[in-house]
This record gives C-alpha cells, sequence and structure tokens, in this order.
C-alpha cells in the first residue's frame, strides 16, 4: 500500500498533470484526495473541495450522478485526476471528471487528516491481524473486525473495548474504504 501523503501518487491540485500537457503520462497512477467543503451543483455536479496543502478547488463531473454520499467534511479519492487550466482573468484551475469516470470516484467517511493517520497505520501494521487490537496479544485465534476486515480482537470483551473506548467506531467505515482502495 502507497502512503497517502506520497505526493508522486497522490499529489496536490497544482502538481496534477494539467490536461494541456502532452508530455502527461497516460497511465493514471496518481490519486488526488482532497475534502469535500461544499456542493456547488447547479447545472453539473460540481464540488469545492480542498487538497492536502488547503488549496480549494472545483470538481466538476461530467456526468450526470447523483451526489447522495458526498458529504461536507468527507473525503474524495479520483483516479487519474488532471488539472484544467482555464483562461482569462479570474477564472481559476478545475479538475473535471469525465464521463464515464464518475463511478471510479470514492468516498471516504473521514476527514482528509483522519485518512492521512489512518494511512499510516495501514502501512505500518500489514500484519495487524496477528495481534490483538485492544490488548496487544499476539497468540491464540483472531476475530477480524466484520466491518474493515482488518482489525482483529482475541476475544468479546477485546471487540467491546475497541470499538468504544479505542474508538474503532468512528475508525471503521474509514478503514473499510482505504483497504478498499488501496494502491
Amino acid at each position: 500500500m502507497s502512503r497517502f501523503t506520497n505526493p508522486s501518487v497522490f499529489p496536490s491540485f497544482y502538481e496534477l498533470p494539467s490536461t494541456s500537457d502532452p508530455s502527461a503520462p497516460s497511465d493514471k497512477t496518481w490519486y488526488l484526495l482532497a475534502q469535500i467543503k461544499e456542493n456547488m451543483t447547479i447545472t453539473k455536479p460540481t464540488l469545492i473541495v480542498t487538497d492536502r496543502k488547503g488549496v480549494d478547488f472545483a470538481l466538476l463531473f461530467e456526468d450526470s450522478i447523483s451526489l447522495k454520499g458526498f458529504r461536507k467534511g468527507h473525503v474524495i479519492f479520483v483516479p487519474g485526476a488532471r488539472r484544467t487550466d482555464r483562461e482569462g482573468e479570474g477564472k481559476k484551475a478545475v479538475v473535471h471528471v469525465p464521463v464515464g469516470q464518475g463511478a471510479d470516484v470514492k468516498v471516504i467517511p473521514g476527514s482528509l487528516e483522519r485518512v492521512f493517520e489512518l494511512g499510516v497505520v495501514l502501512e505500518g501494521q500489514e500484519g495487524m491481524s496477528q495481534r490483538c487490537a485492544a490488548c496487544g496479544k499476539m497468540e491464540g485465534a483472531f476475530m477480524k473486525c466484520t466491518g474493515c476486515s482488518f482489525t482483529a480482537y482475541c476475544g468479546k470483551d477485546c471487540q467491546v473495548k475497541g470499538w468504544g473506548e479505542m474508538d474503532h467506531k468512528s475508525n471503521c467505515k474509514v478503514l473499510k474504504v482505504l483497504r478498499d482502495i488501496s494502491v
């Protein structure tokens, strides 16, 4: 899994290849991560988002997709995103999601900060299922969380402790999506 803070895999807005750059790679091996700030849909589905460097920009979907589930504060994951530089005074660059690629955009139900934190946890703890997330026990049979399939517990008491006291409840959905989009 790539670290979510790696700028070559997860570039910020101004590090994205431009649509007008003919030398930009065509393999789409980079991904845009940005936190949703606002839904500005009027004629086309449009989000105002903020990248990891705090830059606000518009994300326009060329498909007429539903933005249900795209909530303020959540993070979007856009494979192969390209920046469109617009000519003219006062016109800002944007990211267009081309027709047919709207379904590739994923929503991560957490903040950008939490995505980066949990991404580091996922990267550093590949063998997490060999250890109880609550007590640290490393021997015996473990039960994986049925939500994220990442976190494991040695028993029901540890699972209850992990869910409530250790805040797995708020991380579970984020971990599930991060696991599903791991690159």
